[in-house]
C-alpha cells in the first residue's frame, strides 16, 4: 500500500469508528410526551403542563461519552387550567414571557450509577442557570425509547415568584417536575445535539 493509500485508509477507518461510537439519537414525539409540574398555593395543591417543547437526546448505556440531552421549552405553552393564575405566571414576577420566552435544559455528561443513569445538567429559566443532577429511567422500545424522570426544584433558584410571591406561605418554594418522553429514532437529531464542553461537577 502506498503512503497516500495508508493515510486514506487510516482516515476512513477513524471516521468509521467515530460514527460507530456515537450514541443513538432520538427526538421526542411531543404528542406522546409530557412535561408536568405540581406546587402548592396558599395550602392548596395545583398542577400544570408545558405543551410546546423540543427534546433531542443521544444516549446508550455503553456510549456515555457521546450521550447528551438538549431540550428547549417554550414557556408561553404553560397551562395550569386557571386563567387568572396563568396570566400572573406570564408576568415579570414569575416567568416574564416577554423577556424570556424559552427555557433550556442541557446535559453534556451522563453517568452510570448503581440506581440508574444520571445526567449532570444545566437548567436555565428566566435567565437563571442552575446545575442539577437528573436521574432518569430509560427503556428501549424497538427503534425508540422512553425516558421518565422526576425532580424537585426550588423556584427561587430561578427568580420565580418575586415580591410578595416569595413568601413560602403564599406559594411553596418546592415544585415537583415530572418528565415523560416518548422518543423516536432520529439520525438527524445527532447533528442538532451538538457536542458541548462538559462542565466539571463536584464528586460525591
Amino acid at each position: 500500500m502506498t503512503p497516500l493509500g495508508a493515510m486514506l485508509a487510516a482516515t476512513l477507518g477513524g471516521a468509521a469508528f467515530a460514527a460507530q461510537a456515537d450514541a443513538p439519537a432520538y427526538s421526542a414525539v411531543t404528542t406522546q410526551s409530557s412535561l408536568a409540574f405540581a406546587g402548592v398555593q396558599q395550602g392548596e395543591p395545583f398542577s400544570g403542563v408545558i405543551r410546546d417543547f423540543d427534546a433531542h437526546i443521544a444516549y446508550a448505556p455503553d456510549q456515555l461519552s457521546s450521550s447528551r440531552i438538549d431540550v428547549v421549552i417554550r414557556m408561553m405553552s404553560l397551562d395550569t387550567k386557571n386563567e387568572e393564575r396563568d396570566q400572573e405566571l406570564a408576568g415579570a414576577d414569575w416567568f416574564d414571557y416577554a423577556r424570556f420566552p424559552t427555557a433550556s435544559f442541557r446535559a453534556a455528561r451522563i453517568r452510570s450509577t448503581p440506581t440508574g443513569p444520571v445526567a449532570d445538567a444545566e437548567l436555565t429559566i428566566k435567565g437563571h442557570t442552575k446545575r442539577l443532577a437528573f436521574p432518569f429511567i430509560w427503556k428501549a422500545e424497538g427503534s425508540g425509547a422512553t425516558l421518565d424522570a422526576r425532580v424537585t426544584l426550588d423556584r427561587l433558584d430561578f427568580g420565580l415568584g418575586t415580591g410578595e410571591w416569595a413568601d413560602e406561605s403564599v406559594v411553596a418554594h418546592n415544585v415537583a417536575v415530572t418528565v415523560h418522553l416518548r422518543l423516536a429514532a432520529s439520525p438527524a437529531a445527532a447533528a442538532s445535539v451538538a457536542p458541548a464542553t462538559k462542565p466539571e461537577f463536584p464528586k460525591n
